[in-house]
């Protein structure tokens, strides 16, 4: 992996503009320990960082140029079918100079220019400068796993970069740094920032699939979808056992294309049926004695998983690594994660994931993950509410009132899997004036805030309606499959993708997911719902597929997930730096939030009559991040 940023702009070259750039890509040096380039191509400026992965020599060192140097590229990803790409472009006259995947895709643009796009197989994000047309052309891959953010400036210019951090420092230079509140207000609804949005007014996101195009003296048009999921017929198989066998075999091609590397490589392994299945895949197709695995556990029972994962690695005999974490490690680590976050993200299971990255980074250089198993296979504990939703929407009005009534009823708990959590949630999706609409409900039930909650909690914010604008935007197919939208199109890319790539990138360490394959992931999505939720079963066809290839008790484990005690972290030892952030003078004098609301959320979860561990954390992570950003508002 590694990290772009330039400044692309016409007329005459800025001399200042190639220090700007350098400190762009300084401020990216963890995502690219291993070497850094920058190259002016007429008026603009194109940075590298690089985490040398495929082909280690000077050969691939970026930003690499082409066409006599009229075309360069600063590339950050994995194109995993290069090896295809590469044969058809020799096979047309193409000349290579090196055995990175870098390369091809220079060469692929030169052959099929904006059409090279669907073609690629990977996780990436790139800007690349065509001087034969004077045109700066960004994009990003399908799920959105590498990041890429953008920036007009006052001068008609357009700053790029894998980070935010890195076009922070222009915006404040040129008097442009400003909070997004219609973004935060956003961020309390979605948990990250959705689709096109940022936490600072000016930066865009390029979303999931899309290309930007830029030239010298013409309007910044919106970004453009070059690809779409297929929502086609649902495949029709002979059996679900024929179903599951192509499954398996898909998923083994899949792991196999990503393997590639000149660097060491390991696997995450939690336990849990996805990275199980990784490294199922992974055993049936190398020697098992070669594999290394990485574990992280806890001291918490309720939160750890290390017994499952080691019973995994134990019927494959791969050489399996775990580390034990108690609460002060976690609690530790905690500062420095935080601080790493370039904008808010209220997913706390970040800490965990770091440390797990942290760890594997020790032994190797790229990791294999199971994301995007939850996202395309219903792996969501709401897929099963969806199930009872559509009983509660259907039943009469008075028996609605009781069970809501209910709901409320049960008391507060600080469990992991608290019923008071999971019922009070429910309900409140289903009390919603738009809960019929499965990809609101949906959102509702997970999002931290509602959005009539975040329009009256951010001063300033738009109206509760304009908060869900990215959620009505997507297309979703119809059926049951309609909500796996929701956590494909916006929870996948603006949350548990971003986790992963600020967890892993901030210790240097490449992460994978085989899930997200372009060939596994439209196979995936176009098999029929009944094999991915049968009954209460989620994952129904992974676990068909994987019968007689993990142990049984693997297979009927429950879904626990990678998370940490929030909550109770707020009543115990992150209080006092909670209350001084929640304190109503402070927020106040800050002007973002409406104090009072704040205040009461804490006391309440305080008393313990109600478990806001959500929306606290949430706050949380916000407030400490605009904490170091003084003057930001």
């Amino acid at each position: 992996m590694c990290g772009v940023a330039g400044i692309a702009r016409g007329g005459a070259p800025q001399p200042e503009d190639e220090a700007r750039v350098r400190a762009m890509t300084e401020s990216l040096a963890h995502r690219g320990p291993d070497g850094s380039g920058l190259v002016r191509v007429g008026a603009s400026v194109l940075g590298h960082r690089r985490l040398a992965v495929v082909d280690l020599s000077e050969r691939a060192a970026q930003p690499m140029s082409a066409a006599e140097g009229q075309v360069v590229l600063s590339y950050n990803g994995e194109v995993y079918n290069q090896a295809e790409l590469r044969r058809e472009l020799e096979a047309r006259g193409h000349a290579f100079r090196s055995a990175s995947d870098t390369e091809v895709v220079l060469r692929g643009w030169l052959e099929w220019g904006e059409a090279l796009l669907p073609r690629l197989n990977g996780m990436f994000a790139f800007a690349l400068w065509d001087g034969r047309s004077e045109r700066l052309f960004l994009a990003r891959d399908a799920y959105g796993q590498k990041p890429l953010y953008y920036a007009p400036l006052g001068s008609g210019a357009l700053a790029f970069a894998s980070e935010p951090r890195a076009l922070e420092g222009l915006l404040r230079a040129e008097g442009e740094l400003r909070l997004n509140r219609a973004a935060v207000a956003k961020y309390l609804c979605f948990d990250g920032f959705p689709a096109a949005e940022s936490a600072l007014e000016g930066v865009r996101k390029l979303p999931p699939a899309s290309c930007l195009r830029w030239s010298p003296g013409e309007p910044l048009t919106a970004p453009e979808v070059y690809w779409r999921r297929a929502y086609v017929p649902e495949r029709r198989f002979a059996s679900s056992a024929q179903a599951a066998e192509e499954l398996w075999e898909r998923l083994g091609d899949a792991v196999e294309r990503h393997l590639m590397s000149d660097v060491p490589l390991g696997v995450f392994l939690s336990g849990g049926i996805d990275s199980s299945a990784i490294l199922a895949a992974l055993a049936a197709r190398t020697d098992p004695a070669r594999i290394r695995t990485f574990s992280i556990g806890f001291r918490e029972a309720g939160y750890d998983e290390t017994d499952a994962a080691r019973e995994v690695a134990r019927y494959f005999g791969v050489r399996h690594e775990v580390e034990v974490l108690d609460e002060r490690a976690l609690l530790e680590l905690l500062p420095q994660v935080l601080d790493h976050l370039d904008e808010p993200l209220a997913d706390a299971s970040l800490i965990p994931t770091y440390a797990l990255a942290r760890f594997a980074r020790r032994e190797v250089t790229v990791a294999l993950g199971g994301d995007g198993g939850d996202e395309l296979l219903a792996g969501y504990d709401t897929t099963l509410a969806e199930r009872f939703a559509r009983a509660y929407l259907r039943a009469p009005r008075l028996l609605r009132t009781g069970l809501s009534a209910g709901a409320r009823r049960v008391p507060p708990s600080s469990d992991k899997r608290s019923l008071h959590f999971r019922a009070t949630r429910f309900v409140r999706g289903l009390e919603a004036p738009d809960a019929r609409d499965p990809l609101t409900r949906n959102q509702r039930w997970f999002g931290s805030f509602q959005p009539e909650e975040a329009a009256g909690l951010v001063l300033g914010a738009p109206a509760p309606a304009t908060l869900y604008e990215d959620l009505r935007a997507l297309r979703p197919p119809p059926g049951e499959s309609a909500a796996l939208e929701l956590w494909t199109a916006l929870f996948l890319p603006d949350c548990v993708l971003t986790k992963v790539d600020r967890a892993s990138m901030a210790v240097s360490l490449e992460v994978r997911a085989p899930f997200l394959d372009r060939e596994l992931a439209a196979f995936l999505t176009a098999l029929p719902y009944r094999y991915k939720l049968r009954g209460l079963t989620r994952k129904w066809l992974l676990k068909r597929a994987l019968r007689g290839r993990l142990p049984g008790r693997i297979l009927r484990r429950s879904k626990q997930g990678f998370g940490v005690p929030a909550g109770e972290w707020l009543r115990g030892p992150l209080r006092a730096e909670a209350a001084e952030l929640f304190s109503g003078p402070a927020l106040r004098a800050q002007g973002l939030l409406d104090a009072e609301t704040v205040e009461r959320l804490f006391a309440e979860h305080l008393s313990g009559r109600h478990d806001h561990r959500k929306q606290l954390w949430a706050l949380f992570v916000l407030l400490r991040w605009l904490a170091r950003r003084p003057g930001l508002s």
